[in-house]
């Protein structure tokens, strides 16, 4: 589900960056940033959880 979220986030910044004309490679640019920050969270998640007391 977290993913999705990111996924949809990151298309909806993708697209109001295209509409206030910053190109499509930049676009992609920023939902690839906020896809990769999800991601990041969700292989991180086990990892703080082995690491807490």
């Amino acid at each position: 589900m977290q993913l999705l979220v990111f996924t949809v986030v990151g298309l909806a910044a993708m697209l109001v960056g295209y509409a206030f004309g910053l190109g499509g490679a930049v676009g992609f640019l920023i939902f690839l940033a906020i896809l990769l920050v999800g991601v990041g969270l969700r292989v991180s998640e086990p990892l703080t959880e082995r690491l807490r007391p």
